[in-house]
């Protein structure tokens, strides 16, 4: 199965270091110019259009539809509110992002913590809901292997782990690391959603709304960062169906 929809794990969940430094395959984004203390990497950028199948307001979930048939199932947590409401039958266009961004941590600054941020307006006077997770690590360089661009790390939680890192920016950045340097990992992953088939935004909601544009533009995505999420904000991905085939701001 290839389904294209992002997962939106879980802001406390562990492991986060390993799943964002083993992906390969991907883009790099534009790299700063400080490539020897941080990297920053596009890691997804997928659209879709999609029918709502249902809507489960108890278990917070959607099910959607693909035009060639493909079911997807996304989980959005009790901590996502404000966004707007969509019918079984609604149209969406959907789009997912995730980057992956690293730096050393500055000496004596505070524990990076997890975020949740939600946004709404109007796209083209429809409406458009945007949910973008930043989660974030603090870990502890333990060994660094260039040749097999292999980093092993301990996190904050006393968790180690193993990362092959097979994008260009990121081995870049590993050759400036040490062993015992402490570095800040932060993955972002975001669905916005567009209602096709509902109505155009009313002038001073469409006004109000101006500064919400597409999030997959880097720092596009300009509602507040809400306080740290407890409760997991999830998009599992559910594909019953015959094989085949995430907004954005970048790592804050």
């Amino acid at each position: 199965m290839h389904p294209i929809v992002s997962r939106l794990a879980s802001l406390a969940a562990g492991s986060v270091a390993a799943c964002a430094l083993t992906v390969g395959g991907v883009v790099a984004a534009g790299l700063p110019s400080t490539a020897h203390a941080q990297a920053s990497v596009l890691l997804k950028n997928q659209t879709a259009k999609a029918v709502v199948e249902t809507v489960d307001h108890e278990a917070r979930e959607l099910l959607l539809r693909e035009a060639n048939g493909h079911l997807i199932t996304i989980e959005y947590g009790a901590s996502v509110r404000d966004l707007p409401h969509v019918n079984a039958g609604d149209k969406l266009s959907i789009r997912f992002v995730e980057t992956l961004g690293a730096d050393i941590a500055a000496p004596g600054s505070p524990l990076p913590e997890s975020t949740l941020t939600t946004a709404k307006g109007y796209v083209h006077g429809h409406p458009r809901g945007v949910i973008a997770a930043f989660r974030r690590e603090r870990a502890t360089v333990q060994s660094i292997d260039l040749p097999t661009h292999t980093l092993s790390f301990v996190t904050t939680d006393g968790e180690s782990h193993v990362a092959v890192l097979r994008i260009k920016a990121m081995q870049e950045f590993m050759a400036s690391l040490k062993v015992g340097d402490v570095i800040d990992i932060t993955r972002m992953e975001s669905i916005s959603y567009v209602i096709l088939n509902d109505t155009t935004a009313p002038a001073a909601d469409a006004a109000s709304a101006a500064g919400v544009t597409a999030p997959a533009v880097p720092a596009a995505l300009s509602a507040p960062v809400n306080a740290p999420v407890s409760a997991p904000v999830s998009a599992p991905v559910s594909t019953p169906a015959a094989p085949s085939a995430p907004v954005a701001a970048p790592a804050q």
